[in-house]
């Protein structure tokens, strides 16, 4: 049986009555939603936001576990538009599909197949199967292995005698010899990481297939022990021509190890957390297609060097870091990626945009001396069309709708808007 879980969207409120979580577990996640409501630059981000004795999901999406086994699946909020029903599949390939460009997990490699086969169990399930499949394929390529240098006292002769150890050990024993020698074995950094992250994952996993595939691979690693010090052994592993086949299979490893590229969470509650920041990957996902679907302009991402002000000795500070930056010959354009719900069918005239964004595009405009800045939003059923903002005489605001289901399309309509 799949591991039962309750699926929530974005901004859902999660309580007693729409989870099959007890009185006791809802206060588990209330205190580990109190426990993490900041990144690490010090933002407040909550995984989980509790306001008014009310918990609800937030931008975060992917599973959190209880120790009792409980499994809260968050999904993103995706417009499928009006009348479209969808109880979780429809979002899981799109959120799949965002998350190929995501650079959080750049050279994780995501099989079709595999992911049509799972697409019904909770994300923890797919993301062990693309793991999984992933190991699958390095095996049938063989384990790395190295010469490394082994010392042991053996019934024959091996390799050198080291006389010293030879006498102490050996005084009372003469059919034995210490003897250090070179053997060629796969006992290296990664292997032994990738066996640790076998070991990890088997108490999580619940689908069948998933157990199996553990089950063999452990066996297949049964010559390689499992790391004692997953930290020197990460910082030791290293991706040499003759492990490009590993490239694929170590991203997956350090995300189920070290959570690499996802946001970690704190709570004494909490058995299993994995969890996706999706104002990152909407970011590279529309970053990712502008660089596919237009051939207008080059496309650059948080690279700049500009910076906003300088100090009486003429140090630059406050550094610059537009989401993606359009150039061409004749013209740049800053565009700024943000992962909210904004509703232009409400009579208030800001539509519920940030205005610590509109700051932002304004400062962004002045000093890349842009006519015309934009903030890009997933399109909603509330949020179809774009409209603006006049900023000053010399400058406008675009606020533009992406369509995370027809990502090709977007652009061609986002380029169509810009004054070119």
């Amino acid at each position: 049986m799949a591991n039962r879980s309750v699926i929530f969207r974005e901004y859902d409120e999660i309580n007693e009555t729409n989870t099959n979580f007890n009185s006791d577990e809802i206060e588990e996640l209330k205190e580990f939603a109190l426990k993490n409501t900041h990144d690490k630059q010090g933002n407040y981000r909550p995984v989980l936001e509790l306001r008014n004795g009310k918990l609800k999901t937030q931008n975060y999406v992917g599973i959190i576990q209880t120790r009792k086994g409980k499994v809260l699946e968050i999904l993103p909020k995706v417009d499928f538009g009006y009348g479209s029903d969808d109880d979780g599949e429809k979002t899981k390939k799109v959120f799949e599909q965002m998350l190929r460009t995501w650079l959080g997990v750049k050279h994780a490699q995501f099989n079709e197949s595999g992911i049509r086969a799972m697409q019904r169990f909770n994300m923890l399930e797919i993301f062990v199967r693309l793991f999984l499949e992933n190991l699958v394929r390095l095996t049938k390529r063989g384990l790395a292995k190295h010469y490394q240098l082994v010392e042991e006292n053996l019934p024959c002769l091996k390799g050198r005698i080291l006389f010293p150890q030879h006498i102490r050990a050996n005084v009372a024993n003469r059919a034995r010899f210490y003897v250090q020698y070179d053997d060629f074995n796969a006992n290296r950094p990664a292997n032994r990481l990738i066996h640790s992250a076998i070991d990890k994952l088997k108490p999580m996993v619940r689908q069948p297939d998933n157990q199996q595939l553990l089950h063999q691979m452990q066996i297949y690693f049964s010559d390689v022990p499992i790391s004692q010090n997953h930290d020197d052994d990460w910082r030791k592993q290293k991706i040499d021509r003759a492990m490009q086949h590993y490239q694929a299979v170590m991203q997956w490893v350090g995300l189920f190890l070290f959570g690499q590229g996802l946001i970690t969470f704190s709570g004494t509650h909490i058995e299993h957390c994995l969890l996706f920041p999706m104002e990152q990957i909407f970011e590279d996902f529309v970053a990712d297609a502008f660089r596919k679907y237009q051939n207008h302009f080059r496309v650059q991402t948080q690279k700049s060097k500009k910076y906003l002000a300088t100090t009486e000795n003429r140090k630059s500070v406050f550094q610059m870091k537009p989401d993606i930056t359009l150039k061409n010959n004749q013209a740049q354009f800053i565009l700024d990626t943000k992962w909210k719900s904004i509703n232009k069918e409400n009579t208030d005239s800001k539509h519920g945009i940030n205005q610590t964004d509109m700051y932002q595009l304004y400062a962004y405009g002045k000093k890349y001396k842009c006519n015309t800045v934009a903030l890009i939003y997933p399109q909603t059923k509330y949020f179809k069309k774009q409209f603006c903002y006049e900023l000053d005489d010399n400058l406008r605001l675009l606020c533009l709708p992406f369509d995370v289901t027809k990502p090709k399309h977007s652009v061609k309509e986002i380029i169509a808007q810009l004054p070119c």
